[in-house]
């Protein structure tokens, strides 16, 4: 994590500083206790209370890079239930939004709130988006909604038409159902070469890393990227490992593997798009229209593709869209994989009890899972919704378009709203029970409490409102699929925990302090397979 003497071009590089290098002192707890919270304040047109800070061109910025999970604890528990906090984040203010009803006010005010700019910046930061197509991009600013925000051409929209393609090929049940068919085909292959010569040892998160990353891959994107590069995975993950360090603006020299790694992906990228174009029969194609060919893979990033071209974005700038996909659809599917596998296996009860259920929907003769009972297996939906609460933790970040009032407050146009998941999933009017705190992992939590108390505001881990993750349905299956496919080809023994070095540890994964999505696993669990 970035250390306390971060340079300031740095921290304006991610939040729009501008400040002299200076070293940064965390407010105390007793200056946090005098945060400013005037009942008046309410229903008078004013903003909330301004969280203390330190040094005026930082503000909180460099607690939340720190420690987020930490800085909003501190928060919360100076402040009334759900009362909303006003930050300082450089040249930056912005909104801390928690409790349940206020975040559900939110996500129902999307017509007020917008997320392409910050979609873009991250574009540019962390998938080296060139200039001249995020100033092309950044010239629509009418939404991604069917109703356009301003006046805008329908053939200049190009939100909108990511939007629609969206809609038709990831978000509707057949888009989904087609991707996920493709996703198990791939991966029955895949798993068809691993331990094909008896047992082997190996770590869940690296079999699922090399293994499920092919598959994922091949089925959104097609072979060609691991043509390219064989070792596409491999460089992928190393890009993955910094992606926060990018994101935050640290320089090259710091995040040097990442950096160089996300250069080299990007290349594999443009290369496999660039023979796309020359090898595809673009009539023929359209004539077929099919779910998947080999030079672009899915109709989704083909459909993508034509869009982008057509929207004058250079083959740079789509390279780096689609990589930007690819991340996307890996980056939090795989890793929370291998957090369900695990926990599964960390509990033998468990694990035998996951077995039977998926003996139920997976067909040994024809090597087919059965979609729609997956998604009905009790136990199995339970761990992942469980894991997806305590495993992952988001900010949903929305830029107010217009000013809105919440909670009594005014929340003024073009600052922030920032809501962050682990504060929803971690909250003890939500998730206590009787012998289970909230911070404990419990696989049967969702089938004993089932949705008792459970809303959009204080459970999204794929986010909330118009902007909620379009690729939500399609993870699911995909996730759930490779976790029946995993039981099913082998027996698994589990051995003992490793560290990334490959050395024995005496603890298993922890949740750091990332607000990245889903965790990485920092400790994976290492077991022996045998092919069934």
């Amino acid at each position: 994590m970035p250390s306390l003497r971060m340079p300031s071009r740095v921290l304006k590089d991610m939040f729009d500083f501008d400040m002299m290098d200076a070293p940064f002192f965390n407010a105390s707890a007793s200056t946090i206790a005098l945060v400013a919270r005037f009942c008046d304040r309410r229903y008078q047109g004013k903003e909330p209370s301004t969280l203390p800070y330190v040094l005026p061109g930082v503000g909180s910025a460099l607690s939340l890079i720190r420690n987020p999970h930490g800085f909003f604890n501190s928060i919360v528990q100076k402040v009334e239930n759900g009362e909303p906090i006003r930050m300082r984040l450089g040249n930056v203010h912005a909104y801390l939004i928690h409790g349940t009803r206020n975040v559900q006010q939110v996500f129902r005010c999307s017509k007020e709130l917008t997320f392409e700019e910050f979609a873009l910046r991250v574009a540019q930061k962390v998938k080296r988006l060139p200039a001249k197509d995020a100033a092309l991009v950044a010239k629509d600013i009418s939404g991604s909604s069917r109703l356009p925000l301003t006046e805008t051409r329908e053939e200049d929209r190009i939100w909108r038409k990511f939007h629609e393609i969206y809609e038709s090929h990831l978000i509707g049940a057949n888009a989904v159902s087609a991707l996920t068919e493709l996703f198990i085909d791939t991966m029955i292959d895949e798993l068809g070469t691993a331990a094909t010569q008896g047992p082997i040892e190996i770590g869940i998160d690296e079999f699922m890393k090399h293994h499920m990353f092919r598959a994922s891959t091949i089925a959104l994107a097609g072979r060609k990227v691991f043509d390219i590069d064989p070792n596409f995975a491999d460089v992928f993950w190393d890009y993955d490992e910094d992606f926060m360090s990018l994101l935050y603006g640290i320089p090259k020299f710091l995040c040097r593997k990442g950096s160089n790694a996300r250069d080299k992906c990007l290349e594999t990228v443009k290369g496999y798009l660039d023979q796309g174009w020359q090898n595809l029969d673009w009539r023929a194609c359209h004539e077929q229209n099919p779910d998947w060919e080999p030079n672009f893979g899915s109709k989704l990033v083909r459909e993508r593709e034509v869009a982008m071209e057509k929207y004058g974005i250079g083959l740079d700038g789509r390279a780096s869209f689609q990589m930007g996909l690819i991340w996307s659809i890996n980056s939090n599917a795989i890793p929370m994989t291998s957090w369900i596998i695990i926990e599964i296996l960390r509990r033998p009860e468990i694990f035998k009890r996951i077995q039977e259920e998926v003996a139920t929907v997976f067909d040994k003769d024809t090597k087919q899972v059965d979609i729609v009972a997956l998604k009905k297996l009790p136990l199995l939906n339970s761990v992942y919704l469980e894991c997806l609460r305590l495993r992952s933790s988001v900010f949903v970040v929305r830029k107010l378009r217009n000013s809105i009032e919440l909670d009594g407050y005014t929340l003024k146009e073009g600052n922030l709203v920032l809501a962050p998941s682990y504060l929803a999933h971690n909250a003890p009017e939500v998730w206590s029970s009787s012998a289970h705190p909230p911070e404990e992992f419990w696989p049967e939590r969702f089938i004993k409490k089932g949705n008792s108390g459970i809303s959009a505001g204080n459970y999204f881990p794929y986010g909330g409102g118009a902007a909620m993750c379009p690729g939500r349905n399609y993870a699911k299956q995909e996730i759930l699929s490779a976790v029946v496919l995993f039981f099913a080809h082998f027996e698994i023994e589990p051995l003992r925990f490793v560290d990334r070095d490959g050395k024995t540890s005496d603890r298993g994964p922890e949740v750091g302090n990332e607000a990245r999505g889903v965790a990485r696993v920092d400790r994976d669990l290492l077991v022996r397979l045998r092919r069934v």
